[in-house]
C-alpha cells in the first residue's frame, strides 16, 4: 500500500513497523524506511535524530498499538493485574516480528508516570511496601521480555529439543515428557512461569525487601 508523499514522524514510524514485521530488527534501517516511504534518506532527519531516536519511537508505537492492558481496573486483585498486564505487553512483542528484541533494546525503561502511579498504586494498596510494589513490576515484565525473547529467537524455536541418542528406560520416559510439554505450547509455558513468579511475589507481603 502506497504512503503519502508527505512525511511525518508518525508516517516514518508505521513505515518502520511495516518493515520490522516483513524482514526483521536486522533489516530495519533509515534507508530502507525512506525507499518504503518514496523519499530520499536525508529527508527523514527533519523528524528522526538517528536511528536509536527512531527504534525508541517504533517501540512506544508498539505498546500504544497492542499493550492495551496498563492500567488496573476498579478493585482489580493485584494478582490479576499482574497477569493481565504481563499477558497484553507479551502480546505486544509477539504482535511483531523481533518484537521481543526491540523491546529489550529500545523499550521505555520505564511506564507513563500516570500508569506507574496506577500500578504501584494498587501494589501498595494491596499491603507491599513501595520498593517492592516496583520491584513487583520489574520482575514481571523482564520475565516476559525474557520468555518472548526466547520464544521468537531460539534456534530451534520455544520447544525443548531432546537429544535421540539414549534408548534406555530412563531417557525414553524423559523425551515422552518433554513431547508432552511441547505438545502444551509456548503459551502454557509462559503461563506456567508467570503463575509460579506471581505466587513468589506474594511473600513480599509478609517478608518487605526494605
Amino acid at each position: 500500500m502506497p504512503h503519502p508523499k508527505r512525511i511525518d514522524r508518525a508516517a516514518i514510524v508505521s513505515a518502520a513497523i511495516e518493515i520490522l514485521d516483513e524482514r526483521g530488527l536486522d533489516a530495519l534501517s533509515l534507508r530502507a524506511i525512506a525507499a518504503r516511504l518514496g523519499v530520499r534518506q536525508p529527508a527523514l532527519y527533519r523528524h528522526v535524530d538517528s536511528k536509536v531516536d527512531l527504534l525508541a519511537d517504533v517501540a512506544a508505537e508498539v505498546l500504544d498499538r497492542w499493550h492495551t492492558d496498563r492500567v488496573p481496573g476498579d478493585r482489580e486483585p493485584w494478582q490479576d493485574f499482574l497477569g493481565r498486564n504481563a499477558r497484553s505487553l507479551r502480546r505486544a512483542m509477539l504482535s511483531v516480528r523481533d518484537g521481543a528484541r526491540l523491546m529489550a533494546t529500545a523499550g521505555p525503561r520505564s511506564p507513563s508516570i500516570d500508569n506507574a502511579i496506577a500500578q504501584v498504586g494498587l501494589l501498595e494498596r494491596s499491603g507491599f511496601a513501595g520498593p517492592d510494589a516496583i520491584l513487583a513490576f520489574i520482575a514481571v515484565s523482564r520475565y516476559t521480555i525474557g520468555a518472548a525473547l526466547e520464544q521468537q529467537t531460539a534456534r530451534d524455536g520455544s520447544s525443548i529439543v531432546f537429544p535421540t541418542e539414549r534408548a534406555d528406560k530412563s531417557a525414553m520416559h524423559l523425551a515422552e515428557v518433554v513431547a508432552d510439554l511441547a505438545d502444551l505450547g509456548p503459551e502454557h509455558e509462559f503461563e506456567v512461569g508467570l503463575a509460579a513468579l506471581i505466587r513468589g511475589l506474594g511473600q513480599l507481603l509478609d517478608n518487605p525487601t526494605g
